[in-house]
């Protein structure tokens, strides 16, 4: 039996915030290898971060999930339901996932989809409608993944240095 077919999916407690910031910290060098300038972390990213999620972790406006196979966090996702700005009307809230990580891209098929699953269905208990889930553009797993869950594009960002 592979290794992500050991793993469940839980609320986030104190006790993950570090494994959380390790596969976040992950994340962001991988990113900011695709763009040096837009990404470049900072000299205390992971503190921040730390700080970050231990402020949000109790916050009853936020669902954070983890993928636990016991021996390590496979996985985790933030989300948060938010209004839409005024001039748009979908219907009702919109559950923004901006930290979506899997320690490995092998892991998107199980462990990211029990995870978006979990939160989506949070997101939908209290009162989203839809999803909006922020990802890099050469973020190809990722977003792979995300097609085949039928989620589709509908901004993009334009960056150059000044």
């Amino acid at each position: 039996m592979e290794k992500s077919s050991l793993f469940v999916i839980r609320r986030a407690n104190g006790e993950d915030i570090s494994s959380i910031v390790s596969l976040s910290d992950q994340k962001r060098r991988f990113y900011e290898k695709a763009n040096p300038q837009f990404w470049k972390r900072a000299e205390n990213a992971n503190e921040l971060q730390r700080q970050w999620f231990t402020t949000i972790l109790d916050n009853p406006n936020y669902f954070i999930y983890v993928a636990d196979n016991k021996t390590q966090i496979d996985g985790f996702i933030i989300g948060q339901n938010i209004n839409a700005p005024a001039v748009y009307n979908p219907g009702g809230m919109t559950l923004m996932i901006d930290d979506f990580c899997v320690a490995s891209p092998e892991l998107w098929e199980t462990v990211g989809y029990k995870l978006l699953i979990t939160v989506s269905n949070e997101g939908k208990k209290n009162g989203a409608v839809q999803v909006l889930i922020v990802s890099g553009f050469h973020d190809q797993e990722k977003g792979l993944f995300l097609k085949k869950q039928g989620l589709y594009v509908v901004s993009e960002w334009y960056v150059k240095q000044i």
